[in-house]
């Protein structure tokens, strides 16, 4: 599950909204907004781009939260 608050938060720190994030990743807006709110899963994939675009070292945090 991912930690929502957390994640959002790294989004902002990075100078990135939600739809230009949606860009780089080639998602759309609406897409990427339901992964963040726990709807549907992240790939993998997704979330190395997302962790190198944030500069996110411990994905664990964010992205395998109980």
């Amino acid at each position: 599950m991912t930690n929502t608050k957390l994640l959002k938060a790294k989004i902002v720190e990075n100078g990135y909204t939600q739809t230009q994030l949606a860009h780089q990743m080639g998602i759309s807006y609406q897409t990427l907004n339901s992964k963040i709110n726990n709807k549907i899963e992240f790939k993998a994939s997704e979330i190395d781009t997302i962790c190198k675009l944030l500069k996110i070292v411990d994905m664990d945090e964010i992205f395998f939260c109980i």
